[in-house]
């Protein structure tokens, strides 16, 4: 079996970097009910192969199962739908091992259903078809055995295969109405659609067949659209809800203090960042790039914006698997970034535009921070504010000059957020800086192909320490995600992937 034991201290290293979270206290009597929890923004599907945005990840991870899945901690891979796998020693033959479990139909889950899935992640009608491209041949001996034949080693296969993509849906069932399944689609996690209202909530039932005995606590979940983070705050001292994501920072403090509320700020793998586009002058040269990095200081957005809840970035991948810690960031030196800016030709600075998605407080408060820094140097950045489709759009079409953006992992391999972030060609283009670097993509080649261990972290570190010298963005911040909880509410967490498991939360 191919073990992750490398992974693990890197990780466990990388996520040690906020201190520890505040957790609610356990609870002593047991009581079914349904958890109403608010969110910034609404879902866009519940098809997992045809989604990318966070809260229809989360959303989908509560009402289908993968085959594997990271640990809470975010150092291994644990058992999902397989209770067991192995490997073979060439690295091409993958054997999984299905638990006995049963879709929220009361039908079981097979072989036959895995298969269906899988081929239907790796086909042409999905957004994740790279991430399954691998696998030559998908065999199904008897009902609770599968087989992935690789044509090529893939170390990144075990990872993928705990994305919200590879999800396992019930093969009949869908091929019954397939127009129509993903209104109230069918899988085998915790819980089961009973209705969304889209822009307002989505509404979970428990699901009576799932695999885990005695779980969900809960009777269901109301995941409820506020976008408007003052909004979330009143609620849930009003008690009108039980949970909130992406508490104001500046609030954090005063709603701890009352005892009725429970604060944490999660250990999140997610960078944020300025992405630059380096077909358009002058961002086309590296050192202009590398001046705008100078240019900020760093620490102080972390301690002003983040109240401290965050660490200054060295590169747009996040802290993860690997990670480099002696990698240090781009410090904050104006003599630097100006003379830079001069021996690149632009002494007397430039004029350029800053795009900012307007539902984002704390981005549009380093909008404002990056103006102003800026203008020390002679940068004068006109700041587009847009919403967030048309902020996603503009940067993929490349139609930006500047745009303040983040990225987080839905793994705990870093092969997936090295492909998005500083690949090219690959399926973002650097993440749409159309940074391209040959050594990078010579290195993104091997480390798939090599054995998971120091080998394969080695490559990684040279990896990011080339982004980090060409800079296709302004490095920011690693922030924690903050949320809420009434301290009524327990098992309540926001996990490193971003996610959260509302199967192990209990109401009192």
């Amino acid at each position: 079996m191919t073990t992750f034991r490398s992974m693990v201290s890197a990780a466990a290293l990388a996520l040690s970097i906020f201190g520890p979270a505040l957790t609610a206290a356990p609870s002593s009597a047991l009581a079914q009910g349904v958890l109403k929890l608010a969110q910034t923004q609404d879902l866009v599907s519940l098809d997992p192969i045809a989604t990318s945005d966070n809260p229809s990840i989360h959303a989908q991870l509560l009402i289908y199962d993968t085959l594997l899945r990271p640990s809470t901690d975010a150092t291994k891979l644990e058992p999902g739908l397989a209770e067991s796998w192995t490997v073979s020693e060439d690295g091409l033959t993958y054997t999984f091992k299905l638990r006995a479990a049963k879709f929220s139909d009361g039908t079981p889950v097979t072989a036959a259903d895995v298969a269906f899935s899988l081929k239907r992640a790796g086909s042409d009608a999905s957004s994740w078809k790279r991430f399954f491209a691998g696998i030559g041949a998908i065999e199904t001996p008897d009902e609770r055995t599968v087989v992935l034949k690789l044509k090529t080693v893939f170390t990144p296969l075990l990872n993928n295969l705990a994305l919200f993509s590879s999800a396992i849906l019930p093969q009949k069932a869908f091929e019954a109405a397939p127009d129509k399944f993903f209104e109230k689609p069918i899988g085998s996690g915790p819980f089961t659609v009973a209705a969304w209202n889209k822009g307002q909530a989505l509404s979970l039932k428990k699901n009576a067949h799932y695999w885990q005995a005695g779980k969900p606590s809960l009777d269901g979940a109301e995941i409820l659209v506020l976008p408007e983070g003052n909004s979330r705050v009143l609620k849930l001292q009003a008690g009108e809800i039980d949970a909130a994501l992406e508490i104001p920072l500046n609030q954090m403090q005063s709603l701890g203090r009352a005892g009725t509320i429970k604060t944490a700020v999660a250990n999140v793998l997610r960078t944020d960042f300025v992405l630059l586009n380096t077909k358009k002058k002058p961002f086309d040269d590296a050192r202009v790039r590398q001046a705008l990095n100078y240019a900020i200081d760093k620490e102080g957005l972390v301690k002003a914006l983040l109240y401290g809840a965050g660490k200054v970035a060295n590169s747009p991948m996040p802290l993860m698997a690997y990670a480099d810690p002696d990698l240090k960031p781009y410090a904050h030196d104006i003599a630097k970034a100006k003379a830079l800016l001069k021996e690149a030709g632009y002494g007397d600075g430039f004029k350029t535009s800053l795009l900012v998605h307007s539902g984002r407080p704390l981005h549009r408060q380093v909008g404002q921070a990056l103006q102003s820094a800026l203008a020390q140097i002679g940068v004068t950045a006109e700041i587009r504010l847009v919403e967030g489709g048309t902020h996603w759009s503009t940067t993929k079409a490349g139609d930006y000059e500047m745009a303040v953006s983040y990225a987080s992992s839905d793994t705990i391999d870093p092969d997936q957020m090295a492909g998005f972030l500083i690949v090219n060609p690959e399926r973002a283009n650097a993440y749409h800086t159309e940074w391209k670097n040959e050594r990078v993509n010579e290195l993104y080649a091997k480390e798939r192909a090599a054995k998971d261990g120091p080998e394969r972290g080695a490559m990684f570190r040279e990896m990011v320490k080339l982004s980090h010298e060409g800079a296709p963005s302004i490095f920011l911040f690693y922030p924690g995600t903050p949320y809420a909880h009434r301290s009524n509410v327990s098992g309540f967490e926001v996990l490193p992937t971003g996610n959260f498991r509302l199967e192990d939360v209990k109401l009192k």
